[in-house]
């Protein structure tokens, strides 16, 4: 789908945070982005070489995630996902989105090899994006933070540590808008984001059905093989 297809003219969206996650901010900050505009425009405006983009590969396992688009300053963390409406027709009410977080751009800590090659996530997002009855809601979701073997695998290994604020907006039936303040986010201990940036990953799940999941980053699947992993997608800070 071309994004630039749908977008409308937004405004900028003042904000006066504080900044965090030594990222900074400060009272004459404004926000490139409005998660609350059904629009992309503000997307189109930004410089390009910032935003970090990653296409659904021509064989993937699943498949009802089309696209990211990731963008960051010192304040938020934007993210776009433009998926397959047909793959969450029914049941929204327990439509789950999935964020990983890679927060100092290294291998030599977090993990979750089950999604990803680099397998170096260090915080996940957990949370609904409906409720009942089939109503979209803020995104409001749990972050944990992976307590497993560098570079591991396994669910068990993610522990609750926080609910997180963050803002989520259906842009049509086939794109989700989101953002998360960096202050707001619970860094593991001794951790913070690394200056040039970060690494990202996104799950759409329905009812943790195989058949009605996408996730990305993602690789081809290869011939006998159950998934095709691939490194998380990097994300530069625009600062």
């Amino acid at each position: 789908m071309c994004l630039a297809a749908i977008s409308m003219v937004a405004c900028k969206e003042k904000n006066t945070p504080s900044g965090g996650g030594g990222q900074g901010g400060g009272s004459d900050y404004v926000a490139k982005i409005n998660v609350k505009d059904k629009s992309l425009s503000d997307w189109d405006a930004l410089d390009q070489a910032k935003v970090a983009k990653f296409e659904v590969p021509s064989n993937p396992l699943w498949d009802g995630v089309h696209m990211i688009k990731v963008y960051a300053d010192e304040v938020y963390i934007n993210w776009i996902l433009v998926f397959d409406p047909a793959k969450y027709a029914k049941h929204r009410d327990v439509d789950v989105m999935h964020i990983f977080l890679n927060v100092d751009n290294s291998e030599e800590t977090g993990g979750y090899f089950d999604l990803f090659q680099d397998a170096c996530a260090d915080i996940m997002f957990e949370g609904p994006l409906f409720g009942e009855p089939n109503v979209a809601i803020n995104y409001a979701p749990s972050a944990y933070e992976w307590t497993g073997d560098v570079n591991g695998e396994g669910w068990d290994s993610w522990a609750l540590k926080a609910s997180v604020k963050a803002e989520s907006q259906f842009v049509n039936d086939s794109v989700l808008e989101a953002r998360v303040m960096i202050e707001n986010i619970p860094l593991p201990k001794n951790m913070k984001f690394a200056k040039e940036g970060f690494g990202f990953g996104a799950t759409l799940t329905q009812n943790f059905q195989p058949d009605a999941v996408g996730f990305l980053p993602q690789g081809n699947t290869p011939d006998g093989e159950l998934i095709g992993r691939s490194n998380m997608l990097f994300v530069p800070f625009d600062k």
